[in-house]
């Protein structure tokens, strides 16, 4: 456990606006001196290239025509972006193991009308430990769901791209998936202009007092007692349930692992995440109702199945 929290420190430590010098090789062979945030190097590319190289996780992919497959990929520099990968499902092919669901890897591209071709790729981080924990995988398959629902092609984000490949790789290293899994909901809407209200009433303004309150999904954050008949669909949120969103909101991650919440307060952290997230994304999230819905049909050993 000393591991798992060490590297949620060293995550919260440089999730922060901290900026690092970087070298790395150029399409054309030439180094470059950069600005970049931590763990993400920008690649000096021409417009006028064709060719252009770029780190990325891999979002989606699904098969196109006899061998071919159609990735979507999240980059620092170019945003989300859609690739044609010819070929990768014959036995032989180099590109197909490095374009598995989740990895992170450094991809070149060759510009196309409609759809870039990746030509050439090299994985950075499988995430290997995430396919063989079902609670990681179900709790990463949503973190890269709602990168794709909630980001627009092509619009460069990189401390985004930041927040993704650090939260897979806490997960791969056994964080509770819980904890991070709400820090990166709570991460991403506050990069993507979408942070809930936490600690005054979206309604009259008044901090909020040390009482059960309410959060509306409706009005983008909390309630206060008084307010909270104007909207009646607001979910009740316990003092408890309020401290814990605010720990994640305002100390980080590495302070929230320590935590041991009840099933009960996670159901209230939950229902008010899921039902925010549905209402930012406008439609349901599947990746959480799917591995929810495998967990019920898994018994835990040991147990009845309940």
């Amino acid at each position: 456990m000393n591991a798992t929290l060490a590297s949620a420190a060293s995550w919260c430590q440089l999730s922060g606006k901290m900026a690092i010098a970087a070298e790395r090789f150029t399409p054309r062979g030439k180094i470059v001196n950069i600005m970049s945030t931590p763990g993400v190097t920008r690649l000096a590319i021409s417009p006028r290239e064709r060719l252009y190289r770029t780190e990325a996780v891999v979002l989606t992919r699904f098969d196109f025509k006899e061998a071919d497959r159609i990735v979507t990929l999240y980059t620092p520099w170019y945003g989300k972006l859609r690739a044609i990968a010819k070929g990768v499902r014959r036995p032989k092919s180099r590109l197909g193991p490095h374009l598995d669901f989740f990895a992170r890897c450094e991809v070149m591209l060759a510009k196309g009308r409609e759809l870039d071709t990746v030509t050439a790729v090299e994985t950075i981080d499988a995430y290997s430990e995430l396919r063989t924990d079902l609670d990681a995988f179900g709790h990463a398959s949503h973190m890269v769901e709602l990168v794709n629902r909630l980001t627009e092609d092509r619009q460069e984000n990189a401390p985004l791209y930041e927040l993704l490949r650090r939260s897979l790789r806490l997960l791969a290293d056994g964080v509770d998936p819980f904890a991070a899994t709400r820090h990166f909901e709570l991460a991403l809407l506050t990069l993507l202009g979408y942070r809930p209200e936490l600690y005054r009433c979206v309604s009259c303004a008044s901090e909020l007092s040390a009482i059960p309150n309410a959060f509306s999904v409706r009005q983008s954050g909390m309630l206060c007692s008084l307010c909270r008949p104007s909207d009646a669909s607001s979910l009740p949120l316990s003092v408890n349930a309020q401290k814990y969103m605010r720990t994640l909101d305002r100390t980080g991650l590495a302070t929230a692992v320590r935590l041991r919440p009840d099933e009960a307060l996670k159901g209230e952290v939950d229902a008010v995440h899921s039902s925010y997230l549905r209402q930012v994304c406008e439609r349901n999230l599947e990746s959480l109702g799917v591995w929810r819905a495998v967990r019920r049909s898994t018994p835990v050993e040991g147990s009845s199945g309940q």
